[in-house]
């Protein structure tokens, strides 16, 4: 492994980690104002900018827990028709530790959980603009944060797969040179 190949990895790591953060605490900005709108409903966020830019409007709406999906499908009273940000803390946790992982596996299930996050958030994106009719300044936030995240992700199983590569070919080369 090069010395730029490891500051390659350590980048992508500290980024993703970093993405991770921010998406963390996004995901409890978004817990904390679902909750406390459903117990005061004169709550406003301070995403709450206008009728048409909510976050309010969209986290406490149909598709603010089990992103829509749980409750009708399995009842509202479900234990996994929890607010959507409970999901994200969950989520950017597991993103942040598999980050610190140089094991390709590893990344590459990592890069595989970013993409699946991307596909929520065009799901989520599709609800906002066209279901809803509102913009959420967090949600919106998240989508970016994910979008960066995965070519970060990717970009780093690039540099493993590089390096293990090069491992190979010198050791070939190494082996090759004993024998004669």
């Amino acid at each position: 492994m090069s010395v730029l190949s490891g500051n390659c990895k350590c980048s992508y790591t500290l980024g993703l980690v970093g993405l991770s953060v921010c998406g963390f605490l996004l995901s409890l900005y978004t817990s904390y104002v679902e909750l406390r709108a459903e117990h005061d409903h004169s709550y406003q966020a301070m995403c709450d900018i206008s009728e048409r830019i909510s976050c309010t409007k969209v986290f406490t709406s149909r598709y603010g827990r089990g992103f829509g999906i749980v409750g009708p499908l399995l009842g509202d009273d479900s234990l996994l028709n929890v607010p959507n940000g409970f999901y994200g803390i969950f989520y950017y946790f597991l993103v942040a530790a598999f980050s610190f992982s140089h094991h390709l596996a590893i990344c590459r299930l990592n890069s595989y959980l970013i993409l699946l996050s991307n596909g929520l958030s065009l799901y989520l994106a599709y609800l906002l603009y066209f279901v809803l009719q509102d913009l959420c300044i967090v949600c919106v936030t998240t989508y970016a944060i994910n979008l960066v995240s995965l070519i970060l992700a990717l970009q780093k199983i690039q540099v493993l797969i590089r390096d293990e590569q090069v491992m190979r070919a010198f050791n070939a080369a190494s082996k090759a040179a004993k024998s004669k």
